[in-house]
């Protein structure tokens, strides 16, 4: 930054400097980030001296905001005084949404005027809404959600764009699809503030949602996201260009600062420790990053409050009838094989040609390919449920879990990619007379919320249900059921980041037990190899995140990282791919033992200071240590 911006003639109440989010300030020169990084670092290291300046606001009257949130509210306030924009990357059920909310109060305390508008995933604007309502029912937030002409209607009254200087203009609460269809409209605005929850959504630079919500008037930029760097190298500055596209506005001049490209599986240690060695990369990666993010982690803010958590690998070999698929979609015979079986309904699009996504369905349920019936036409599932359940591997594995689940008196989490899956697991649990809850992509909001709402109550109505089933997608974000203690994911998502997602809808605040994982991997399938590959594409974010001290707001850098410390991070993605290959390359495995299945199901000694076995001959216990799920390491 070669000069300090020109500062405006100060609101009321404010001291703050021009804003940069929205590209109405000054623009910046490009290679400047360094210059804005160090500026903003001197200005929290300057707050570090001025704790008492922000607290919890006044006006939030529903409860305490923890230390280490009041911590997160002084950096947002820091940013938002130096006319800056950021990305709060809190692990996932720290609260990014009381913190938010604090800095709205904050700020709307200091008599900042101006609309604010908070952009979430449709499943979690339920949640916005109650907790706008729980901390700060002084403040009006407004859902702007509804039918084309529910939503001109609130642009008529309570959001005419006449009143958004009022100070009860209410806090726009609305969708990422809304945002994209009403953008003209929304355009009218001067939002002092956009935040943008699940701000990773913003990844990718050329999709019509980061278009569109560029073009809305804005004079600051707040991204919230559990897991801000997942990929690549561009995602990372798409992100940073969202927020502050003044100091981050070459793509070309980002990745030139950097020597690596494309750290994936097929980058090599080495390579990269040569790397940091000649050029300190990495730890020039941490000191342009390290002003625009916060990132705090549970195992640090929440030590001894929090209950534990542990992830457990359980391996499910295949069933006869899932070898033969699987023999078939090798040769690419499946189709032609159905068809002659006369198996109706989905067997007639399978596609040849997506052999991996054939192997996936295969190693879930082969009724994924349509469902074989009995002599009298009905779907032999239904008609007979022992044959759906001896179909597959995972599902004879679930028969044997959740009845000693439920038994033990936990209530389940079950996550899946697929909505047909969901509908096999269905009558599954028909079959069982278990009552259940389910979210996936089709289910309205309204019943979405009922749904929680009663799963999460005190009464004999919530203690009837016992597993509540979503899609990994629909239900994975934003959403509190912290009355679940137990989690399985029986797929897992090409993206290890939206598992652990699916993991802390139950490890959050609100939790009062220790919560296990079981995650259901079949043995010999396809799934072990993408696995493997998941894990080592994550070499880029162990670098960027976990090794970059983003713990403490106005800390400055705590020193360069060192050879070994960038080698360890990196060797726990290798570790781990060893230990789940080596565990569940295995085709002739058998189903876990009565003994192993009860030693993984023991709470007790799980979460005794000695443990369960590490590894086992069809698990392998995941640490409950800093990071999210198969991105932590292994417990050796």
């Amino acid at each position: 930054m070669s000069a300090a911006q020109p500062e405006p003639e100060p609101e009321a109440g404010s001291k703050r400097k021009s804003t940069s989010g929205g590209g109405s300030s000054k623009k910046k020169k490009k290679g400047e980030a360094g210059d804005a990084a160090a500026e903003m670092a001197e200005a929290q290291e300057k707050m570090k001296g001025d704790r008492n300046l922000v607290q919890q606001p006044t006006g939030m009257t529903g409860g305490t905001l923890k230390p280490y949130q009041v911590e997160g509210l002084r950096w947002l306030a820091t940013l938002f005084e130096n006319g800056l924009s950021g990305i709060l990357a809190d692990e996932m059920g720290l609260g990014k949404t009381i913190q938010v909310i604090a800095l709205i109060a904050h700020i709307r305390e200091k008599n900042v005027k101006g609309p604010i508008c908070v952009a979430a995933p449709l499943a979690t604007l339920p949640n916005w809404m109650n907790e706008f309502k729980k901390w700060v029912p002084g403040i009006s937030a407004l859902l702007y959600h509804g039918s084309k002409q529910h939503r001109a209607d609130l642009r008529k009254t309570a959001m005419a764009t006449s009143l958004q200087n009022e100070e009860d203009f209410p806090v726009i609460v609305t969708s990422y699809e809304v945002c994209i269809i009403d953008r003209a409209p929304l355009s009218h605005f001067k939002f002092k503030y956009l935040i943008i929850d699940e701000g990773q959504r913003v990844k990718n630079r050329d999709c019509r949602l980061v278009r569109e919500l560029k073009k809305l008037n804005t004079e600051n930029r707040l991204l919230l996201s559990g897991t801000p760097i997942q990929n690549t190298l561009e995602e990372l500055w798409s992100l940073l260009n969202f927020v502050n596209p003044q100091i981050f506005d070459d793509l070309n001049v980002f990745q030139s600062w950097f020597g690596f490209r494309n750290i994936g599986q097929e980058t090599q240690v080495d390579d990269i420790i040569d790397d940091e060695s000649k050029d300190r990369i990495v730890t020039k990666l941490h000191e342009i990053l390290r002003p625009f993010l916060l990132r705090r982690v549970k195992s640090d803010v929440l030590r001894g409050v929090l209950p534990d958590k542990k992830e457990i690998v359980v391996y499910a070999p295949m069933t006869p009838l899932q070898k033969s698929y699987e023999a078939l979609i090798l040769e690419r015979k499946l189709k032609d094989s159905l068809i002659a079986a006369g198996i109706p309904a989905t067997s007639h699009e399978v596609s040849e040609q997506n052999m991996l996504m054939n192997q996936r369905k295969n190693a879930n349920h082969p009724f994924l390919f349509g469902e074989p019936r009995d002599a009298n036409g009905e779907f032999i599932g239904v008609a007979t449920p022992k044959a759906l359940v001896n179909a597959a591997g995972k599902f004879r594995l679930l028969e044997r879990i959740l009845p000693k689940l439920k038994a033990q008196g936990h209530k389940v989490l079950l996550f899946s990619q697929m909505t047909e899956l969901l509908n096999i697991i269905e009558d599954y649990l028909r079959w069982r007379e278990w009552n259940y809850f389910r979210i996936d992509g089709g289910v309205e909001l309204s019943e979405r919320q009922r749904q929680i709402d009663t799963f999460n109550g005190e009464g004999q109505e919530s203690n009837e249900y016992f597993v509540f089933m979503l899609s990994t997608r629909a239900g994975g974000l934003g959403i509190n059921l912290a009355t679940a203690d137990t989690v399985i994911l029986f797929d897992s998502d090409w993206n290890p980041h939206q598992d652990a997602q699916a993991m802390d809808r139950a490890h959050r605040i609100g939790q009062k037990r220790d919560v296990v994982v079981y995650r259901f991997l079949t043995s010999g399938s396809a799934e072990i190899g993408m696995m493997e590959k998941q894990i080592s594409k994550k070499k880029l974010e162990r670098m960027a995140v976990q090794g970059g001290d983003y713990n403490k707001a106005g800390r400055r850098s705590r020193g360069e990282l060192t050879t070994d410390g960038l080698r360890s991070l990196l060797n726990d993605d290798v570790n781990i791919a060893q230990r789940i290959g080596a565990a569940g390359d295995n085709a002739t495995a058998d189903e876990i033992s009565e003994q192993e299945l009860d030693l993984v199901m023991d709470r007790a000694k799980i979460f005794s200071a000695a443990g369960i076995p590490t590894e086992g001959k069809m698990y392998d216990v995941v640490s409950s240590q800093a990071g999210p799920g198969l991105l932590s390491t292994l417990d050796t």
